[in-house]
């Protein structure tokens, strides 16, 4: 018996078998045969010390420091977290690894105003969590000084253009904050050198607007009051006309 062999079935059954084995394999794949990508974590939600708030004198003080224990609640997808301490005072930053961990302690001078926040970490990437202020005070106070102003315009190192004019306004704004809420008013340095010169002594809003020369560097901070007669003056900002 002789048996007729067919080309064109034997090239589609080899093409069956290829797609078979295509199909299976995106099949695996599809079913966890390929690991997914790990997604970026989360921002950690802050726990203690509570935004805007007075630390009173903590236990264990010695000298001019004392511990704090900062507490957040855990970021979705987070292996590891980062505490970023800035003392609002001389912008002094600390960074401290925390592990896995949702508490970490750290020694701070007392009397003095400070910003924090957790930085959520994992192989994908770096999550930053909202920032939060306190005050921390050696001894029980009935009053605290003001933190530090935020100045938010112009951005620091930010280049303006005059479009060819001699001059520009400028509109300076920043941000105050106060435990008590008790801000009474604002004072303006502006000049072309270090922030010395007062352009005005008193004011209660938050933004100032100046009719400024082009082609120049300038220099400018806030310092805020309170009816108590504390004050704090933010960092010393800077921007260009050109």
């Amino acid at each position: 018996m002789k048996y007729t062999i067919n080309k064109n079935q034997i090239i589609k059954q080899l093409f069956n078998r290829i797609l078979i084995i295509l199909i299976a394999g995106f099949v695996l794949n599809s079913c966890g045969g390929k690991d997914a990508p790990i997604p970026a974590p989360g921002a950690a939600s802050l726990t203690y010390p509570a935004d805007n708030t007075a630390c009173l004198k903590a236990t264990g003080v010695t000298g001019n420091s004392a511990p704090i224990a900062f507490s957040w609640a855990a970021a979705s997808n987070a292996s590891s977290y980062r505490l970023t301490i800035t003392n609002l005072t001389n912008q002094a930053v600390t960074t401290v690894d925390a592990g896995n961990a949702l508490t970490k302690s750290v020694s701070l001078d007392v009397s003095t105003p400070y910003s924090w926040k957790i930085t959520a970490i994992n192989a994908t990437g770096e999550t930053p969590s909202s920032v939060f202020k306190f005050y921390l005070s050696g001894d029980a106070q009935a009053n605290y000084a003001p933190f530090p102003a935020d100045l938010t315009l112009p951005a620091a190192g930010a280049v303006l253009s005059a479009n060819g004019a001699s001059t520009l306004q400028v509109t300076l704004q920043w941000v105050g904050s106060d435990t008590d809420n008790d801000i009474s008013s604002y004072a303006v340095f502006l000049d072309n050198t270090n922030a010395s010169t007062q352009v005005v002594a008193s004011q209660t809003g938050s933004s100032l607007v100046q009719t400024l020369s082009s082609g120049k560097t300038y220099y400018w901070k806030v310092v805020t009051t309170d009816k108590k007669g504390n004050t704090s003056s933010s960092t010393v900002g800077s921007f260009q006309i050109q």
